[in-house]
C-alpha cells in the first residue's frame, strides 16, 4: 500500500490521539518520539521538565532516512508532525516521486488556537509546550501552503485509503 499519510496542526490539535484511535501507531514515525530517543528530558529555565528542540536537525534527517526505508518496502507510512511551514513538505517530494507514493494529509489546522492551548495545559508536563512556541507555530501555520500533490482531508473528514 504505497500511501504516505501526513498529519498537520498545532500541538494539542489531536494528531497523535487520532493516530492512536485509528490504530495507526505501528505505521507511524513521530517527531516527538524521535526527540526523546536523541535527547533525555531536561530541566528548562522555568523549572519545568521539557524535551530538547536542539536535536530537530538530526531528528528530521533520521525521519527521512526511516521513511525512505519504509518506502523501499512499499509500506504504508504515517508521519506524526506539525508541518506548520510550506518548506516542511519539501523533504517528501523526491521520495514520493521515486517510490510512486500517494500522499494524503489529515489536517488539524481547523482546531482553534485557544482549544489547542487548553489541551496543551492538560498534557503531562513533559509533553507541554510553552504558549509562545504554540503562538509562533500558529503564525507559521497561517502562512503555510500545502502543495497540490498532497490530498488534504480536514480533521473531521474520514480518509479513504
Amino acid at each position: 500500500m504505497r500511501i504516505l499519510l501526513l498529519t498537520r496542526g498545532l500541538p494539542g490539535s489531536g494528531k497523535s490521539t487520532w493516530i492512536r484511535e485509528s490504530g495507526l501507531e505501528t505505521y507511524t514515525i513521530s517527531t516527538d518520539r524521535l526527540r526523546l530517543l536523541y535527547s533525555a528530558p531536561q530541566l528548562g529555565i522555568d523549572g519545568a521538565i521539557e524535551v530538547s528542540q536542539k536535536v530537530n536537525r538530526i531528528i528530521f534527517k533520521t525521519l527521512v532516512e526511516m521513511l525512505e526505508t519504509r518506502m523501499e518496502n512499499g509500506d504504508l507510512s504515517v508521519i506524526d508532525a506539525c508541518h506548520t511551514r510550506t518548506a516542511d513538505f519539501d523533504k517528501y517530494k523526491d521520495l514520493v516521486k521515486t517510490y510512486r507514493y500517494r500522499v494524503v494529509m489529515k489536517d488539524f489546522s481547523g482546531v482553534g488556537l485557544a482549544e489547542c492551548k487548553r489541551r496543551n495545559m492538560l498534557r503531562p508536563e513533559l509533553e507541554r509546550l510553552p504558549e509562545h512556541a504554540i503562538d509562533r507555530m500558529n503564525r507559521q501555520l497561517s502562512q503555510c501552503r500545502v502543495p497540490g500533490w498532497i490530498q488534504v482531508f480536514s480533521h473531521d473528514q474520514k480518509i479513504a485509503l
